[in-house]
């Protein structure tokens, strides 16, 4: 099956659209539960404009509105940095938003580097990975990926909008994953 141009041009655009808001955001002190978010308030006209918002319909633009509050309203319950107070950071720590009962803190790495314990063959919609230090993440997008090896190093990255991206060294394939333990 053949993917729609168009389809991934207002994707494309939708997905620029929302960096574009969380960069003018991100100097913006996060929201109380009791403030709705309104982009038509927070930016000028030009602005909403250039972002290429005007063209969203009142529905769209209601969602990425609700999806802005609801990201303030988590930085406002995990403090600015969105790191809980008096946890550890560094490696333990990436990828630990996604946890129930967080237990973020310290400063969080942009990728850490591991190995997948044991007989690698891929993924193929809802693989687990399991790292030698311990960590425990699971494929969190459609999509297959064939390969076999013993113990691969693996990268795992940031990526846009609070998601994460693993990579298997050696290999150009990556997959959207959210950390599970």
């Amino acid at each position: 099956m053949q993917s729609n141009p168009l389809l991934k041009n207002i994707f494309r655009g939708w997905l620029r659209t929302a960096l574009l808001i969380l960069g003018l955001l991100a100097g913006v002190s996060p929201l109380s539960a009791t403030e709705a978010v309104d982009l038509r308030e927070l930016m000028d006209d030009d602005v909403f404009r250039s972002a290429g918002l005007h063209r969203l319909s009142p529905q769209e633009l209601a969602v990425l509105n609700a999806w802005i509050q609801n990201h303030f309203e988590e930085q406002a319950e995990t403090g600015e940095q969105g790191v809980a107070r008096g946890q550890p950071g560094g490696v333990e720590a990436f990828g630990r938003e996604h946890l129930p009962d967080d237990a973020r803190g310290g400063s969080v790495p942009d990728e850490i580097r591991g190995r997948i314990v044991g007989d690698f063959r891929g993924w193929s919609g809802n693989t687990t990975f399991r790292l030698e230090n311990g960590q425990v993440w699971r494929q969190a997008e459609a999509g297959r990926f064939f390969v076999r090896a013993e113990n691969p190093v693996v990268v795992i990255r940031r990526g846009a909008l609070g998601s994460y991206l693993l990579s298997v060294e050696g290999y150009g394939s990556t997959v959207r994953v959210r950390r599970v333990d």
